[in-house]
């Protein structure tokens, strides 16, 4: 009888192990699941988020890149406004000569013609073309050759 008493201890006994293990794992194979079900979500957002990290990085150099360039197209700008500010002066200046000049012509083409500039230029009053062409003291003959004769000294 004791071995019967015994032997229905351990059968207990088992199947109490039995429906604790049962237990257990009812009651923790959902929250290892869920466990494992939420690192990977979390590994898998730690690897957005490196992306991210990397995209942004990128992001930045991309933009000192451009700053970079804009600063350059800056330099450059203020160089060729330099320029055009010292073209500018130097065409003002050479407009206000031009000015002055056309005021000492003005002033001389109001004065009377020497005597002798008319004089030189005068011709017949006329309206044939053929009078107003003055003889040409060049020669329609061919140049004479050089002679070969040397001179000594």
């Amino acid at each position: 009888m004791q071995r019967l008493i015994m032997n229905r201890a351990v059968v207990y006994a088992v199947n109490m192990l039995g429906i604790a293990a049962l237990t257990w794992w009812l009651v923790a194979l959902p929250r290892i699941e869920l466990a494992e079900l939420n690192h990977t979500i979390a590994t898998e957002r730690v690897a957005e988020l490196q992306q991210l990290d990397v995209e942004r990085v990128e992001l930045i150099r991309d933009q000192q890149l451009q700053i970079l360039e804009i600063a350059e197209n800056e330099r450059r700008n203020r160089e060729l406004l330099q320029t055009i500010a010292g073209q500018s002066r130097a065409q003002s200046r050479a407009i206000e000569e031009l000015k002055r000049n056309d005021e000492t012509i003005a002033e001389y083409l109001r004065t009377a013609v020497p005597v002798e500039l008319g004089r030189l230029y005068q011709r017949a009053a006329t309206t044939d073309p053929a009078d107003y062409r003055q003889p040409s003291d060049v020669l329609a003959d061919s140049v004479p050759t050089a002679s070969t004769t040397s001179t000594t000294d």
